[in-house]
Formats: structure tokens, C-alpha cells, sequence
């Protein structure tokens, strides 16, 4: 219809015409091989002619500078409470299912009740290159603390592979062990997998773009006995009667599993078949022994304990109580 008639329809239907102003400062960027996030403001408040109910995202691929295919486009309505008059507001939308290394056009018009308004310029965004899919990934357990870790290339790799990245390492550490591999290689033996411990390994191929994304796997190694003792048995401190003693946990790759609680043996020196034996649960690395003779040299050794059963005792440790005039009884 020419301009008389619209004219004509204004004042007849008493109608309020559609944005005459488009939205401003539209940008475009490409967040990666398939999606580009689109942003833009209202128009300007004169222009709005209503209230503004949404917005349309159109965009076309191009080629050679020309469009190509069939345009498409997004709808993002606004709810009632985002109704606008004012032009502060920043708006964006995620436009995904793009192709990899290709060029887009992308307008934006805004719409009343009544129809779409005046487009913006269109601004034209290459996206990026793909980067390959996720590798195919195998965790194999041995029984020498290692792990067999083999790979195979992704299905998608857009084009040739450069090589592989390796991350692994036990869930309940904060780091990982980072390692890097050329294109032509396929398995690594990690080792140091200790029992009773759960690991995580994250794998991903790369290509001139880029790493792609991580294949993730995890194992829990079942665990056994601890095959390692506690370390550092000592006397805190002591009286005529009682000894505090402290040590510290088996290491770590000796544990084997959680640690669930501690045993104690001692003894006194002079009697050679009679050691007592003391649960200490929960598994603190303390405990005071008490009830012991004055001015006496007890043998005392520590072994900790998984679900599964007692690890090692560690080496016996000797400590003397005090004589009763130079100790509290």
C-alpha cells in the first residue's frame, strides 16, 4: 500500500502504527563453530509507537556476499513486566544449530500489537571452526597400580587431528595430571592408581582450531587392606600412669581404601605375653594410654585398618612413664 493509504487506515482504525525506528546497537559475535550471541537495545523511545511486545532475530548465510538458503529467524517475546518505554535495556539471544566457518547476516526488528517494525542494518559474523568431537576412551585396571588408558580418534574431527590431551587423577585431589600426546599415539599407562581410591580421566583431540571436547570416564579401584603402616609413632606426652601418643596416617598410596580405625599394641617390657590391644575409632591419630605402671618402659606399635581388614604394624616405639614422686597420678 502506498503512503495515502496507510494514511488513510491511521486515521479510519485509529490504529498506532509499528516502530518506525529500529533497534539500536546491534552486535554480533561468534561464541563458537555453531552459535552466535546477538545483543541489542530498544529504539529510541520516540520511535517505539507502543509498547514494544518482542523482538525478531532474522539471519540468512551468506556466500560470496550474497544470501544464500532460506532466511530463518528467532522470536524472543517479551513478558508483561519487561514491556518497554525506556531505551536502557540490553537484550541478547544465543542463535545455535549454525554451520562451522561460515557467514551470517543477522538483522533485528522489534513488534507491537500491531506488526514488526523498521529493521536494524544487518551485520554479517563468520562462526568459528569446529574443533573435533569427543575421542572414544577405554580404562582398563591392572593389578600393578596402574591404569591402561586407550583411545581412539572422535568420529568428527574437521579435519586433521594435531594430537590428544590427557587430564587425570584421583577425585578426591583438587589437581590433575595434565599430559599432552601427538596424533598417532593411542594408550598411555598411568600409574600410581592406588586401591580404595576413585579416579577421574578427561581426554580430548585437537585440530588446528582447537581442543574439542573432553570424553570423561572414571574407575574406583576396590579396596584392600592398607599395605602400608601409620607413621611417626611418638609420645606426646606423659605422666606416672598415662601416655599421650600421636602418628600420622599410612601414605596415601599405602592406604589402600578409608582408613575406618586404628589399633594399638603395647606392652610392657619386662612381660613378654601379655600385650594389650587397643581399638581406636573413629580413626583419630591420637590416643592416651592410661592405667600403666609408674616408672616403667612400655613397647607400643600402630596399624590401621580399611573395610577390608588390618594393614601392617609399624615399628615398635619405646617410652618410659615417670616415677610417681615426678608425675601426676
Amino acid at each position: 500500500m502506498g503512503g495515502t493509504g496507510d494514511c488513510n487506515s491511521l486515521l479510519s482504525n485509529d490504529v498506532v502504527p509499528v516502530p518506525s525506528g529500529p533497534p539500536r546497537k546491534v552486535e554480533v559475535e561468534a561464541v563458537n563453530s555453531t552459535a552466535v550471541k546477538v545483543s541489542w537495545r530498544s529504539p529510541v523511545p520516540n520511535k517505539q509507537h507502543g509498547q514494544i511486545r518482542g523482538y525478531q532475530v532474522h539471519y540468512v548465510r551468506m556466500e560470496n556476499g550474497e544470501p544464500k538458503g532460506q532466511p530463518m529467524l528467532k522470536d524472543i517475546m517479551l513478558a508483561d513486566a519487561q514491556w518497554e518505554y525506556d531505551d536502557t535495556t540490553e537484550h541478547e539471544m544465543i542463535v545455535s544449530g549454525l554451520q562451522p566457518e561460515t557467514t551470517y547476516s543477522f538483522t533485528v526488528t522489534a513488534y507491537t500489537t500491531k506488526g514488526d517494525g523498521a529493521r536494524s542494518k544487518p551485520k554479517l559474523v563468520s562462526t568459528t571452526g569446529a574443533v573435533p568431537g569427543k575421542p572414544r576412551l577405554v580404562i582398563s585396571h591392572t593389578q600393578m597400580n596402574t591404569a591402561l588408558i586407550q583411545w581412539h580418534p572422535p568420529v568428527e574431527t574437521f579435519g586433521p587431528l594435531q594430537g590428544y590431551r590427557l587430564k587425570f587423577g584421583r577425585k578426591d585431589m583438587d589437581t590433575l595430571t595434565t599430559m599432552e600426546f601427538s596424533e598417532k599415539e593411542d594408550h598411555f599407562t598411568a600409574t600410581d592408581i592406588h586401591k580404595g581410591a576413585s579416579y577421574v580421566f578427561r581426554l580430548s583431540a585437537r585440530n588446528k582450531v582447537g581442543f574439542g571436547e573432553e570424553m570423561v570416564k572414571e574407575i574406583s579401584v576396590p579396596e584392600e587392606v592398607p599395605s602400608g603402616f601409620p607413621q611417626n609413632l611418638h609420645s606426646e606426652s606423659s605422666t606416672s600412669t598415662s601416655v599421650q601418643l600421636t602418628w600420622q596416617m599410612p601414605l596415601l598410596a599405602e592406604r589402600n581404601g578409608i582408613i575406618t580405625k586404628y589399633t594399638i599394641l603395647y606392652r610392657d617390657i619386662n612381660v613378654a605375653y601379655q600385650p594389650v590391644e587397643l581399638p581406636v575409632v573413629p580413626a583419630d591419630t591420637t590416643m592416651t594410654l592410661s592405667g600403666l605402671k609408674p616408672d616403667t618402659t612400655y613397647d607400643v606399635k600402630v596399624r590401621a585398618h580399611t573395610s577390608k581388614g588390618p594393614g601392617p604394624y609399624s615399628p615398635s616405639v619405646q617410652f618410659r612413664t615417670l616415677p610417681v614422686d615426678q608425675g601426676r597420678t
